[in-house]
């Protein structure tokens, strides 16, 4: 019956560990890739480029053309911090903190700062 208990015990560990390297992924890793949004309603359409290195790009359409953004950002404690760069629009002092969190590993709900959730799709 000992036995029984520890071989238990150790394999409740190993369990634990996977468990504990599965959530090793840094936020900023866990968001790299390219994430969609559609409204279908109004035909907005806005997409993220996120790279590991904390760069990439935005892209959003309002009038059916689209306007791309370069951009750098980080993740911090579920918030999603970018600066735009290279643009006429926005300093590289401002920088835009948008909630976010995920539905599941290809759902990024991104909440917006008029307190709208939107939905984004990886690709």
């Amino acid at each position: 019956m000992k036995k029984v208990s520890i071989i238990l015990a150790v394999l409740l560990v190993i369990a634990i560990a996977v468990s504990a390297a599965g959530c090793g992924k840094t936020e900023g890793n866990s968001l790299t890739g390219t994430w969609e949004y559609l409204d279908k309603e109004t035909g907005i359409s806005a997409k993220y480029v996120l790279k590991d290195d904390g760069t990439g790009t935005y892209t959003m359409n309002t009038t059916g053309e689209d306007v791309t953004y370069e951009l750098k950002y980080e993740a911090k404690e579920g918030h999603l911090l970018v600066t735009y760069v290279n643009n006429e629009i926005f300093s590289e002092d401002d920088v835009f903190d948008s909630e976010y969190s995920f539905k599941d590993a290809k759902t990024l709900i991104i909440k917006d700062s008029f307190g709208e959730e939107l939905t984004f799709v990886k690709k």
